[in-house]
This record gives structure tokens, sequence and C-alpha cells, in this order.
């Protein structure tokens, strides 16, 4: 046995095929028809997450096709029985939600382009035939919520799960509470000079003529618009960084900015279109190059404050006066309790295994920054990992009778 029941996710994602498909009726549920093309797109995003590749692959695709065939049924029959429940969900937490969807997606292709190139149509056409697949599984979610959240284990049933399933469980990491100090590598006032003289020659070459989306496949540092001509598609109010927003929704069609400033360095801006409160710009942006000589600099304010909490400055004062953290005031630099193996830095791995309880690290590089890191505390957290196994297996067993149930109960008729 595996451990991928232990988390078991309902995957309803949009995605357009490559290839061309004859659709027709998979099944027909209730009143309810699953298309060819619903199952198709359904294994074809589940197989990229899978790394499973259809034309290689093919008998491992087949068995996928299956499974989402019943997946899909599976969904609309709770769909069903959430409408005779009256389960309902917010509008704000389907954008929410649709919104972390898509920048996963992003984040797992490597970039806005090669997203879209994957899932075959672009980002906001994606976000818009998305919405409506969110929305559905949210309502399924709840559904599955409120119908298991009583559930309980005992101390027995852990016990007789560990004793099933001890060969087959991954090994659980200890769980570790360290302080953090940050102190990102910046551009200095040269860099930044560097920066707006390229905006302001870029600015020059518009104004003479030159193609705005030229420029921005050759020069604009936003690689994931760059290759579109600095294109954003249309997107509402607030879903820009605040100072590019206020520019770019003043402006009128095919307007063009002066250089906007950012936390992501400098910005041309033009405007394509608007309509209502959704606008359509391009731009081009200038990110002030750090120099070694920045990167120098940042060592040694760093190896300063290492020294001053050695002489005796508490570290969480030293974190909220001098780490770059954006949550820092909040957190105080603490990070309490995290799974060792969700540690996302491997080099904040490397030096927190060198460290006994209350020590202190040296500076140390990583692709975040210059940091210090001091060790809190370390716990054996397998008991309460192994309660947390036990209860979803428990959850999952229920709620698949409970779906079996529910089949019976509705009309099902599988092409």
């Amino acid at each position: 046995m595996k451990i991928k029941w232990l988390l078991p996710i309902l995957l309803f994602s949009y995605f357009c095929q490559a290839q061309e498909l004859i659709d027709g009726v998979a099944a027909i549920v209730g009143e309810n028809v699953i298309l060819k093309s619903e199952v198709d797109q359904f294994a074809r995003l589940n197989a990229s997450q899978l790394r499973i590749d259809p034309t290689k692959d093919t008998e491992a695709y087949l068995e996928l096709l299956k499974r989402s065939l019943s997946a899909l049924i599976d969904e609309n029959i709770l769909l069903e029985q959430a409408k005779i429940e009256t389960i309902e969900v917010k509008d704000r937490d389907v954008e929410n939600t649709l919104n972390q969807q898509i920048e996963n997606m992003i984040s797992q292709a490597g970039s806005k382009e090669a997203a879209e190139q994957i899932l075959g149509s672009s980002i906001t056409k994606i976000k818009r035939d998305y919405r409506s697949v969110i929305k559905n599984r949210l309502i399924v979610e709840k559904l599955r919520t409120e119908k298991f959240q009583k559930t309980t284990v005992s101390r027995r049933e852990i016990n007789k799960f560990y004793e099933t399933y001890k060969d087959s469980l991954p090994e659980i990491p200890p769980t570790l509470d360290f302080s953090h100090i940050l102190f990102v590598i910046k551009p200095g006032l040269p860099e930044e000079a560097n920066a707006i003289r390229l905006g302001d020659s870029l600015l020059t070459a518009i104004k003479s003529g030159a193609e705005f989306p030229e420029l921005a496949k050759s020069h604009s540092d936003d690689l994931a618009s760059a290759v579109y001509g600095g294109d954003l598609g249309y997107i509402k109010r607030g879903g820009f960084i605040k100072e590019f927003e206020e520019v770019a929704f003043s402006l009128q069609p095919n307007e063009i900015s002066t250089l906007v400033k950012t936390d992501f360095g400098y910005h041309i801006i033009q405007m394509i279109d608007r309509k209502g409160e959704n606008i359509n710009v391009r731009h081009i942006l200038i990110k002030p190059k750090v120099s070694e000589q920045n990167t120098l600099k940042t060592k040694a304010f760093a190896d300063s404050v290492y020294n001053l909490i050695n002489n005796g400055l508490d570290f969480d004062s030293a974190a909220v006066y001098y780490s770059d953290d954006p949550d820092v005031k909040i957190t105080k630099g603490r990070i309490r309790r995290i799974p060792k193996n969700q540690i996302q830095q491997p080099e904040f791995i490397t030096v927190l295994d060198s460290l006994k309880y209350g020590q202190l690290s040296s500076v140390f590089q990583s692709s975040l920054g210059f940091h210090i890191l001091r060790l809190n505390a370390i716990y054996d957290d397998t008991w309460i990992t192994l309660e947390q196994w036990a209860l979803e297996y428990k959850k999952n067993q229920l709620y698949r009778e409970w779906v079996d149930e529910l089949r019976s109960q509705f009309f099902i008729d599988i092409k």
C-alpha cells in the first residue's frame, strides 16, 4: 500500500487538450451529462501532475482515464447531494482559490508561458473556464467536511492502523522550532541609476516609433509576460501591486506611462483596452541588477549583526530591527514547529542539523540572501502524525462507503 491515499485531492480542472477529440457522452448521472472531453481533460491534468506521458505510457494513462471517469461521476453525485443539503460557497472563496490554483500551475510549469503551453490556452481563458470547476470542488469539499467533521479515532484504532501499514508509511520527520534573520541582497544607487537609464532609453525608443511588444520581448525582466510582448491580459482592480495599479488604471487606451517604481523594479506600462473595471495592459519591467559589491556589502552587514547578537543583543530584537522578512514584526523571526521535510531551502536543513538547542548559526547564503538562524527546539511528533493519518484514513473509508451508498440512489449510465 502506498501513502497516496492519506491526502486524497479531488482535482477538478480545466485543460485544453493538444490533440483533437471527437466528443461524445461518457456517462449520465441523474440529469447531468459527462462528456468524453471532460474525462480526457481531467485525466490529462492529473497525468501532468503525476508525470505520466499519455503518448508513451498508454497503459497507465488508460487506467487514469478510468479513475478520472469514476471521480467525475462521484463529483456529479456529490453536487446533486449538495443541492439537497443546500451547501453553498462564497464567491470570494472561489476567487481566492482560483487565483491560488493558477499560481500553483504557473509555479509547477516554471513560467506563465510554459503553463499556457501545457494547458493549451491563455491564463485569462483558463481562469474564466476554471471558475465554475473551482466552485464545484469547493462545494464538494464543504459537503464532505460537514459530513465527517465530528469523526474521531481511538488509541486502539491508531495502533491498529500503524500495525497494518507500518511497512509502507513514510518516515515521520522531526518538527523544528527556529528563529531567522534574513538579509536580502539589494541593488545600490549605481544599479538603480543603470536601471533608470535603460528605462528612459526604452521610453525614448517607443516615442520614436519602436514597437512596444518587440521591446518587451527583448528587454523585459518579466519573462512570463515578455514572450507575449508584455501583455498581462485582462485583470480587474486589485490584481496588481498598488503602485503599478494606480498608474495603470489612470491611463487611456494606447497611452504609455513614464517609469513606475515598484518593489519589483521599474515599469513602462501601456494601456491596451478597458472593459468596465477590467483593464488589459502590457508592460516592460527593468530590474536593477545586483552587483558583487552589493553582495559583499550585505554579507558585511550580516556579519556585524551576528557580532552584536554574540555580544548580548537579544535575537528577537535583532530580527525586528534588521531582518528583511516582511512578517518579522509579527513573528519576530520565529518559525514554530515546522516539519523538517517542509523546509524549502536545503541550506537551512544543513545548518539546522549542525546546531544544538539555543545555538546560533554563523552567517550563510541561500538564493534568498544571507541568513542567521537560531535553533530553539526539536519535537518528536510521531504520535500526533500517526493520529492525523489514522483519522484521515478512517474518514476516507467512511467517505467511500457514503459515496457508494449515494451511487445507489442516483441514476448512472456509463456509456
